[in-house]
């Protein structure tokens, strides 16, 4: 009787293996690649994607495209685009197609192409800041043409300094001051350092990023940076 017992024991927890394998792997992340369209089927740039922490997120393409490093099945995606944030369930998958529709209404599936392209269907992942994004068509709607100046109206915290003729226009995030060295932010145009945003047109640029931490450019952003997006650069 008790051998009968243990062998039953044994079936029981053979039988559990697998419940407990699914729990476990629904417990640890994977890489995630995600696509956004709208309700005509058009991508959707620009919208913010993260799982819990809002200051860890990723930014979607110009193809509507994002990817994710770290996302559990049991996850729940949160899309914000335009002010409307989409709650949307992992479920399971390792890729995903969402259509939104009006305000918090949306469709989604997985989807296996974006599946079959792996990791490297989207190049850039998440990013950490405490920053924003402003679009080109809200810098063109302050009706200023120097992009620090329209720029200065739409960043609370962002302070301009003018040189001669607007040229030499200095730009401090961080609100900080010193008088040992400068506090100047850096300045970055379509990836590449930049002296001065002098010249820089509100009507040519696609989006701008405020970093106020900007430690991916190492010893030079710690005073933050602006990062501008030319429409050029973003269709390359």
């Amino acid at each position: 009787m008790q051998k009968f017992l243990n062998m039953k024991k044994l079936i029981v927890a053979l039988a559990l293996l697998p419940l407990a394998a699914i729990a476990q792997n629904s417990n640890q992340g994977v890489p995630f690649n995600g696509v956004i369209v709208d309700i005509n089927n058009e991508p959707v740039k620009r919208a913010r994607v993260f799982v819990s922490d809002a200051d860890r997120y990723a930014l979607s393409d110009r193809q509507g495209r994002f990817g994710l490093t770290d996302v559990k099945y049991t996850d729940t995606l949160h899309i914000k685009y335009r002010g409307d944030i989409y709650l949307v369930p992992v479920n399971g998958l390792k890729s995903i197609r969402v259509r939104l529709a009006d305000q918090t209404q949306y469709t989604a599936e997985g989807d296996d192409y974006i599946l079959s392209m792996g990791f490297n269907y989207v190049k850039t992942r998440e990013r950490l800041s405490s920053g924003s994004v402003i679009t080109g068509e809200e810098l063109v709607r302050t009706g200023r043409n120097d992009l620090l100046e329209a720029l200065q109206g739409l960043v609370p915290s962002l302070r301009v300094s003018k040189g001669h003729m607007g040229e030499g226009a200095t730009a401090n995030i961080r609100n900080s001051t010193s008088v040992n060295g400068p506090t100047e932010a850096l300045y970055v145009v379509d990836g590449v350092i930049v002296e001065s945003l002098f010249g820089v047109s509100v009507y040519s640029v696609d989006h701008v990023e405020i970093l106020r931490d900007a430690n991916i450019y190492g010893a030079q952003g710690g005073n933050g940076a602006i990062v501008v997006y030319t429409k050029r650069g973003s269709n390359r």
